[in-house]
């Protein structure tokens, strides 16, 4: 790493976030600084970072075909790192706007589709004969409608989600991995599914010293997870998040034959996701969309 990604870094950390806000922001100033070094602009801090530089690097990563909204997360990371070094002028220079980058305008609806049982079947099927404990965090992820670094961690709460269920609980409180560090609650859907994959994972962990993926950090941990499941289907369309699609698009039914509204359903959807009672529209643009049509 250069001296500029070096600085970059450290500035990434500075400006703070949950932990996968923090890291995401830390491979998007190194996919920077990287892309100078590989067109020989010499630079070594970032007070020598020009509004050039930037407009350069989107229009590569657009000429990659990189998606807009992805683009527009980008951004939104290096300003607050050019924020976080005194670099004001540049951050908000009027031709760093989403608008001047061609940036804006860009649909929010989501790119990836819910796994099909069958699919997920085979998925399921590939990750068992493939490592235990990867089959039972996939379980988990669709079972629970968790984010990947949710169910990478979620060996630390198995013993509380068992005593939860076995106490009649409905509703189990996610912990580790959650955005922002904020705990959530999430509704049981099945509980018999969910009393199974829990008793199975527990399993796999007490052979494994208490970790569901075997890896000595949370980062190659992280890795090994998404890295895996690409290899065991998930792929194209699918992602790790396809799990957590098709959970919600489960939930918003389960809400629905309760009698709430469509309104209600989608926020106690939007809340069990974590993303609270005022992001329902969010949660049929991203998550159940076929669900609202």
């Amino acid at each position: 790493m250069g001296k500029l990604g070096g600085e970059m870094k450290a500035l990434a950390k500075k400006v703070g976030g949950s932990f996968k806000t923090v890291d995401d922001r830390i491979h998007i100033v190194q996919r920077f600084s990287r892309h100078l070094r590989a067109l020989n602009i010499q630079i070594q801090r970032v007070e020598q970072v020009k509004v050039r530089h930037i407009e350069c690097y989107i229009q590569a990563r657009l000429a990659q075909e990189i998606g807009k909204r992805t683009l527009q997360n980008e951004m939104a990371a290096l300003r607050g790192v050019l924020q976080q070094a005194g670099r004001k002028q540049v951050a908000e220079h009027e031709r760093l706007t989403n608008q001047s980058l061609v940036l804006a305008g860009a649909s929010r609806n989501g790119t990836n589709r819910a796994i099909t049982p069958e699919d997920y079947q085979q998925v399921l099927k590939a990750a068992r004969d493939k490592d235990a404990g990867l089959a039972a965090t996939l379980q988990l992820a669709r079972l629970m409608g968790l984010r990947s670094q949710e169910v990478v961690q979620s060996a630390q709460s198995l013993k509380t989600w068992k005593q939860a269920i076995e106490r009649g609980q409905t509703r189990l409180t996610v912990v580790y991995g959650t955005k922002g560090g904020r705990p959530r609650e999430t509704v049981i859907l099945d509980v018999g599914a969910v009393r199974k994959a829990l008793d199975n994972a527990l399993s796999v962990a007490e052979l494994r010293n208490g970790r569901l993926i075997d890896q000595l950090c949370l980062r190659k941990a992280m890795n090994y997870w998404r890295g895996a499941l690409a290899k065991a289907g998930l792929t194209g369309n699918y992602t790790p998040h396809s799990l957590r699609y098709a959970w919600a698009q489960d939930a918003i039914r389960h809400y629905l034959a309760q009698g709430f509204s469509d309104k209600e359903a989608l926020a106690l959807t939007s809340m069990d996701l974590g993303h609270g009672d005022g992001r329902g529209r969010y949660v049929v643009q991203v998550y159940g969309r076929q669900e609202a049509e």
